[in-house]
């Protein structure tokens, strides 16, 4: 937000000398508080609420405050019109209202109907006036979850400045913000901090025209870095990671939390990670330091999810295959989010993520020190509480669930950025993902940590914008139908035991300084079909390649073949218990030849692994891998071959391959 100084300044220029017209209204699950500000711009307005009129603060309940980026809803004028101002619904339900310049705005969640005064105060104002700063009439409100739920607020539709062929939407919505983060609508989880009450938020969808709503189509999400917009990321942005859907939409999210500092305004995009905050996190609050053990509750991932399943109800998203992308800080975010919620999502793409959390030096008010590694309010799949330090990396489970989805991620040795750069920790995560065969594919480079600038071209995986110059495996696109939440998929891991592969190094920064090679990838070279994915009770099987036919050359494979480990992961039918010994075997597709087989016995936690399978370049031959339990009666899958008759066309006697 470089400008939103100058832009609030230039908007305000005949204003009134105090808050007046204060007046409320309830529609779409919401109270809606609208007043005429102050000019001077106060720094911010706090918000009251009580069964009665009242002539004090003092004698009613603060309920909201909201600094002025927040009460203007300044991420509109920043991102979408300078001349913005927010649309809301109208009073009894008659269409939309829009906000007059000089108006400002807080919106009030109800958990029980009723009926209340409100007021608004400049700063640490305490006089309450009739007819000037209070609600003439109390404010009667509903609370209807089920009929009346709480919804998004549409801002704006406009072509997509990056892209012809897009329509983008913006949104915004405003947060229920609770000191007990349990404390839940049914339709509208607590998405913030008493302290955060109200918070206003934005995001862009961008649609392709002529999309068929008829079909269920994927949702592919992406986040920000640090001091990122939503606005940077719509559709045919970042044309190096080309950002454009082909079959479903595109939602990209502002993560902007106010932080205080000294002598100054509070800085508008001080980020949560797209995770969330400390419950006693106070922007208002001069050196808001914790002094004590504090929680950090994901509050931004609550409403990024709530924002899928209101997307899911309103179009006809499909649930199964929802993706998530991000660079820097998004690249984290989208760690975070697949870790603690891994059912969500189909698969996150990542750029550049130096998988080890904040530094000590920044985000303290919102995360307390890295050394506090405070609690989250969330627990692992072993019932252990999941800390800060759990969130980031490519390690630790912090959900309930065994499985992730596939996890791919590019990073560049040249990265020195001060967070995310490339070392010694990268590589562990590498090395440490591989062995545990969670799903992750790891690919790294001679790219700096820039993903919009020319600096990324003479990469490996970037020569240029053309397809033929640039990996397609990071595009948007590639996972639109790849992959899905509801279907199970070969984890091939313990590449780096394969001499083969390249190996990254110990993690000093730079290239061709023999500290490991220059470019790599774990995993990235292996490819599945999943139409003919089989998987029952007593058997799973898949067809499995190496890329060879790619349109970037160096998307395809270097080798006529490679050998990893696979593990079955988000098995839906296929669940032996642990212990159970099951056969393996690996098959040619075409003659059937048996190339491997052997036996297997299921691992802790039921994780079925299947031991050495070579796979080759598609060119050459692709496999079936076959696992089966002789314990479970099944019937025999139906396996599509392609089948020769000889001699063809031919008389008398012919030979079926």
């Amino acid at each position: 937000m470089k400008n939103i100084f100058l832009l609030l300044s230039l908007a305000f220029p005949f204003l009134l000398n105090a808050q007046t017209n204060v007046r409320g209204w309830y529609a779409d699950g919401q109270v809606w508080i609208v007043w005429e500000v102050s000019t001077p711009l106060p720094d911010w307005y706090s918000v009251y609420a009580y069964p009665s009129a009242f002539t004090s603060t003092t004698d009613a309940v603060r309920i909201g405050k909201l600094h002025k980026f927040e009460y203007l809803c300044a991420q509109l004028k920043e991102q979408v019109d300078t001349s913005m101002t927010p649309r809301i619904p109208a009073p009894l339900g008659s269409g939309k209202y829009q906000l007059a310049p000089n108006e400002a705005l807080f919106v009030f969640t109800p958990h029980q109907q009723g009926a209340l005064h409100f007021a608004v105060a400049a700063d640490d104002a305490t006089t309450v006036t009739t007819g000037v700063n209070i609600t003439a009439l109390p404010v009667t409100f509903q609370y209807n979850p089920v009929n009346d739920p709480v919804e998004c607020q549409l801002q704006a539709t406009f072509p997509s400045p990056f892209a012809f062929g897009f329509i983008c939407r913006a949104y915004m919505m405003w947060a229920d913000g609770r000191q007990n983060q349990w404390e839940n609508r049914p339709d509208f989880p607590v998405m913030a901090n008493a302290a955060k009450n109200g918070m206003p938020s934005l995001f862009f969808i961008s649609i392709p025209l002529g999309i068929d709503t008829t079909q269920p189509f994927p949702l592919s999400i992406w986040l920000h870095g640090g001091g990122g917009t939503a606005r940077q990321s719509l559709a045919g942005s970042r044309v190096q990671v080309d950002i454009r859907p082909e079959e479903g939409v595109l939602l990209t999210h502002d993560d902007n939390l106010l932080g205080w500092r000294e002598n100054a305004p509070p800085l508008p995009d001080m980020p949560s990670w797209h995770f969330g905050w400390r419950k006693n996190y106070n922007p208002f609050e001069p050196n808001n330091l914790p002094t004590e053990t504090d929680t950090i509750v994901n509050y931004t991932q609550r409403r990024y999810w709530w924002i899928d399943d209101w997307l899911i109800r309103h179009f006809n998203i499909d649930r199964a295959r929802i993706q998530v992308h991000g660079h820097s800080m998004g690249s984290a975010g989208s760690i975070a989010l697949v870790k603690c919620n891994p059912g969500h999502y189909a698969s996150a793409t990542i750029f550049n993520s130096g998988l080890n959390g904040p530094e000590p030096t920044s985000n303290q008010t919102v995360f307390g020190a890295p050394a506090d590694n405070f609690p989250t309010n969330l627990r692992n799949r072993d019932g252990e509480v999941v800390r800060l330090q759990n969130l980031f990396n490519l390690i630790d489970n912090c959900a309930p669930e065994r499985d992730w989805p596939i996890i791919r991620h590019w990073h560049g040795k040249s990265d020195i950025n001060s967070t995310m750069h490339w070392g010694p920790v990268v590589v562990e995560n590498f090395r440490v993902a591989d062995s545990l065969g969670t799903g992750v594919q790891s690919m790294w480079s001679e790219r700096d940590h820039n993903i919009d600038d020319s600096p990324l071209f003479n990469d490996h995986w970037i020569l240029g914008i053309p397809a033929d110059q640039q990996t397609a495996l990071d595009n948007v696109n590639f996972p639109e139908s790849r992959f899905r939440s509801n279907q199970s998929y070969p984890a091939f891991f313990n590449h780096r035991l394969d001499p083969q592969n390249n190996d990254p190094g110990t993690g000093l920064i730079g290239i061709n300084n023999g500290d490991g090679d220059n470019w790599g990838a774990w995993g990235g070279y292996h490819r599945w079909e999943t139409a003919t994915l089989i998987e029952q009770a007593g058997i799973w099987s898949v067809v499995a390649w190496l890329e060879s036919g790619a349109i970037f050359p160096n998307d395809n494979c270097p080798n006529n073949s490679l050998t990893a480990d696979v593990a079955i992961r988000r098995p839906q039918l296929f669940k032996p218990a642990t212990g159970t010994v099951l056969l393996w075997q690996v098959r040619e597709v075409g003659s059937g030849a048996i190339l491997q087989s052997g036996q297997t016995t299921v691992q802790a936690d039921d994780l079925v692994v299947i031991p050495q399978v070579e796979v080759y370049r598609e060119d050459t031959r692709r496999v079936r891998i076959i696992v089966a339990d002789p314990s479970v009666a099944t019937s025999q899958p139906v396996i599509t071959e392609t089948l020769s008759l000889s001699p063809n066309p031919g008389t008398g006697a012919f030979t079926l391959e």
